[in-house]
């Protein structure tokens, strides 16, 4: 189809950037005529707003220490308590331990952060404890002159962080002062103080937290840094707002602090300027968009319709219309679809070309695969020699016959995939010809653990790895040898392992070999004259069957032998579920 060639005038470009400008423009004179005014106004709203939240968490941090002290005097005073306390036996206090507990259920439901309430006597032993949570005393009673309270504790066994509250139990008697005849010790959990930390969060991207004596963090809220924890005192930077307050008589303290990138916040004035720059902005984006509409988008489309019907005739090429760059795609889309068509034949006939020598090389193959021995037939003629070696008396004969049978049985099986079990049976077979065809010299171990019989890898995985051990490691030994095998797994991985006590590889072969390996994993092609071309068999199908998710490791010692490992992941051959009938039996 023939088009009408127009020499592109470059508009477009120059109206966009003319557009991009004039919007700019007008962005840059407002933005720049409200910022300073806009950001100062918020950051002072934003900065008083968090001085207040930070006063207010304060005060709540001081309510619950004097609702701890209030408690600990509703402990101290409760007549149940002093009895406990001042009973000369057991007995004495087995009667008031109603008392004690009712004490104790009535101030857990009062403060729900109370976990535990601790009694010890005089001398620091355990006399009473009510609660879900056991921690025990932080302080000998000689070193509590008051209410005191601990450090951050933590209980492995709840995952959670808890602080304690002890102090001095007094006795008044009469015509006496207060004598000192124990200790009590509250536990409670940080929930509350979680709460009032998270309720002291000006914005998201402040940071709040109360620390211990030993600086070590209690609970925090936000987006809280490590380094925070080194804040004393409250200060100002070109950055932060910094608040530090002392929490009462607990030796702790109260920090937050407050990014000042994020004191912004909205007030009627900006929230009008914000309107007014909005709609400037808006009014120039519509007015981009109709331009791109009408010069850009909907060329466009029309070349997108062209491209959804040009499946059905692609003799057909786009209607050049545009005198600017979208008419010259358009002109070179033309260009491109002539150029694709030609391209097309010329492969259709290559194509052509190479699926009638693959038909011949099939014909081929398939006139050898008709002239190859039955494995049937084979496998009949092993068991008439066993038979002919019973007879006689032939038992090694017999044996080796056996083995032979079934070792090829299992070589010409259908099943690709195949259990554990299975292939070390078929390894067995093996090591036993091994057993007779060196006299005895060079054996074949197997070690396995029961738990991994069931777990399938596909056929000929490990077979060929240990035949190359025998031949290339042992062959040449001129005392006695041992290939071993190891199958293992772990929680994720089936491992297997084939070592020999052979003279190990030369550097030269070890090297093609790992040069290989790293060719075929980049083109997943075996080079062609790579050495060892049963090994690299053995890598291509672990490549085939588990991608990169297998891990392939060659260890090599000259004079001390070679070690292949391979960690196979289980997920890839689940187990086989088995039948009623095969667990019965």
């Amino acid at each position: 189809m023939e088009q009408t060639k127009r020499k592109p005038r470059g508009k477009l470009l120059s109206d966009y950037i003319l557009i991009l400008l004039a919007v700019g423009v007008c962005m840059l004179i407002s933005f720049f005529a409200t910022n300073t005014f806009v950001m100062d106004t918020a950051r002072n709203q934003s900065r008083q707003a968090a001085d207040v939240i930070f006063e207010q968490a304060n005060d709540q941090v001081g309510i619950f220490e004097e609702d701890i002290s209030n408690l600990y005097l509703n402990v101290i005073q409760n007549v149940s308590v002093s009895n406990f306390f001042t009973a000369e036996d057991f007995a004495g206090r087995w009667n008031n331990l109603d008392g004690f507990l009712q004490m104790v259920g009535n101030n857990m439901r009062i403060n729900t952060s109370l976990e535990n309430i601790m009694f010890t006597d005089a001398n620091g032993n355990l006399i009473a404890s009510k609660g879900d949570i056991f921690v025990s005393a932080q302080w000998k009673p000689e070193d509590l002159k008051g209410v005191t309270y601990s450090d951050r504790l933590y209980d492995a066994q709840h995952n959670e962080f808890f602080f304690q509250v002890g102090a001095p139990m007094y006795i008044d008697q009469v015509g006496s002062s207060q004598v000192g005849v124990g200790s009590v010790y509250l536990l409670f959990n940080t929930g509350y103080l979680q709460a009032i930390v998270d309720g002291a969060l000006p914005n998201d991207d402040a940071a709040v937290g109360i620390l211990d004596a030993e600086n070590a963090l209690i609970v925090s809220s936000g987006k809280w840094e490590q380094e925070y924890g080194a804040e004393r005192e409250t200060r100002e930077d070109g950055n932060l707002l910094v608040y530090v307050s002392a929490v009462g008589y607990t030796g702790w303290r109260m920090v937050s602090v407050v990014p000042k990138s994020s004191l912004l916040s909205g007030v009627t004035q900006m929230q009008q300027i914000s309107f007014v720059t909005l709609g400037v902005a808006l009014l120039a984006l519509i007015f981009v968009c109709s331009l791109i509409y009408l010069r850009i988008i909907k060329p466009i489309a029309r070349q997108t319709a062209f491209m959804a019907s040009f499946t059905q005739d692609t003799r057909q090429r786009i209607e050049v219309t545009e005198n600017n760059e979208i008419g010259e795609m358009a002109q070179k889309m033309n260009e491109m679809l002539d150029s694709i068509e030609t391209l097309n034949r010329e492969k259709l006939e290559v194509q052509k070309r190479n699926m009638q020598l693959e038909v011949e090389k099939k014909q081929t193959e398939l006139i050898a695969y008709r002239s190859q021995i039955n494995p049937h037939f084979l496998s009949n003629a092993f068991n008439c020699i066993r038979g002919i070696a019973l007879y006689h008396g032939e038992k090694e004969i017999a044996e080796l016959s056996m083995a032979l049978t079934r070792f090829f049985r299992y070589s010409v099986q259908k099943e690709e995939i195949v259990t554990v079990g299975e292939a070390l049976e078929s390894l067995g077979y093996y090591a036993q010809i091994i057993q007779y065809r060196f006299n005895g010299r060079h054996q074949v171990e197997l070690c396995a653990a029961d738990d991994v019989r069931e777990e399938r890898i596909p056929k000929m995985l490990i077979q060929p790895i240990v035949e190359n051990a025998v031949f290339h490691g042992l062959e040449t030994l001129t005392g006695s040898g041992v290939v071993t095998v190891t199958v293992r797994r772990d929680e994720k991985n089936l491992l297997l392992t084939v070592a020999d006590t052979g003279g190990g590889m030369d550097v030269k072969t070890e090297q093609s070999l790992r040069q290989a390996m790293q060719a075929y994993d980049r083109k997943q092609k075996i080079p062609e004259g790579s050495p060892g071309i049963g090994f690299m068999n053995v890598y291509r199908r672990l490549r085939l069957f588990y991608g990169n998710s297998a891990v392939f490791r060659m260890k090599n010692e000259q004079g001390k032998g070679l070690e292949i490992r391979m960690e196979l992941p289980l997920s890839a051959f689940p187990r086989k579920k088995k039948s009623g009938q095969e667990k019965k039996e």
